[in-house]
Order: C-alpha cells, then sequence, then structure tokens
C-alpha cells in the first residue's frame, strides 16, 4: 500500500466515524471541549489572537469559544478563504457567522483581516491525529499551506474527538506537526 493509499484509507475511516455521530453527540462532546479549553488556559497566551475553525458536520464547535475568548482581552479569529488560502478575520459575534466553502461557518467578508504575524494559537480540524501529534486533514491541503507560510509562527492545537486519536497517521514531508492535541476526553 502507497503512502496515499493509506492516507485515503484512514480517511475514509475517519469520515464513516464522523458521519456515523448525532447531534447531540456532537453538541455535547462540543460542549466537554470547550470545557476543557476554559478549565485548562494553560495555551492561551495574554492577550493573545486565536484562530478557531468553523466546524462542518462532524467537527466540534468551537464557536461557543468567542465569547469566552474576548473575555479573556483575546482576539478571536476565523478563517474566510481566499485564492485557496485561508484568511484569517477577527470576529467579535458568532450570530454574523454565515457557511462559506465546504459549509464552514466563515466571517463576512469586511471583517477586519489579521495579518498572518499576529496569530498566536491556530485551533486546528483534522480526520486523525496521531499520538506523536501529527495531523492527517481533509486532503485539501489548506491548513499545510498556512502552517508553510514563513510569517505563521503561532502555536498549533489540533482539536478532535477522542475517536479520531491514532497511533500514528501517514505523513508526507510537507505535513505539520501539532504542538499539543485536545479532545473531549
Amino acid at each position: 500500500m502507497t503512502l496515499l493509499d493509506a492516507k485515503d484509507a484512514m480517511r475514509r475511516d475517519m469520515r464513516a466515524k464522523l458521519a456515523a455521530m448525532t447531534p447531540t453527540n456532537i453538541a455535547a462532546n462540543s460542549a466537554k471541549i470547550v470545557q476543557v479549553l476554559t478549565r485548562d488556559a494553560a495555551w492561551l497566551p495574554p492577550k493573545a489572537t486565536v484562530a478557531l475553525f468553523g466546524g462542518i458536520h462532524g467537527e466540534p464547535d468551537l464557536l461557543p469559544l468567542i465569547p469566552w475568548l474576548l473575555e479573556c482581552h483575546a482576539t478571536p479569529v476565523l478563517f474566510g478563504f481566499h485564492d485557496g488560502l485561508l484568511i484569517p478575520h477577527s470576529v467579535k459575534d458568532s450570530t454574523v457567522l454565515q457557511r462559506g466553502i465546504f459549509g464552514v461557518w466563515m466571517p463576512p467578508e469586511n471583517s477586519p483581516v489579521v495579518p498572518y504575524a499576529q496569530l498566536d494559537v491556530i485551533l486546528t480540524p483534522g480526520l486523525a491525529f496521531g499520538r506523536d501529534c501529527m495531523r492527517l486533514g481533509r486532503g485539501r491541503g489548506h491548513f499545510d499551506r498556512l502552517f508553510a507560510l514563513p510569517e505563521v509562527k503561532a502555536r498549533r492545537i489540533g482539536v478532535c474527538w477522542e475517536c479520531q486519536r491514532v497511533a500514528a497517521v501517514p505523513t508526507e514531508p510537507h505535513d505539520a506537526p501539532m504542538d499539543a492535541v485536545i479532545t473531549e476526553g
């Protein structure tokens, strides 16, 4: 089996697990992840700029972190999408978000753009995360391109369900490791 075949097989397996999750499971486990993140905020530097992801079906809902981050004097950011790149925009309210490409929650286009160099933490989705914090994404390379930008120096924290943790994920040289992985467990 080639490396690409191994990635494809793991993606199929993980997509099947995520498709089986009910909205009730997703909501309950998302609340647990938000609780983990807010209970132990050691991951959050003072006055940090924190990029969240606008979860698609099967991904944790991190939007409840927006008001908490604002209370912590942090700047919450969500990604817009332009010319194949994730573009960080500051957000102050989840009610202004709209579903965009791939069904991801996105900020309005007129939201202030945040320079990549100002990102302190990027909470990152994935289909699977190895025990070594390597990440298997959905295969389009959006986060790989983001992490490859020289001005992106942010701490990378994978956020997923416990069932998405695996012993190891197949990786290529361009795959960027996470600094930590957080689950509901």
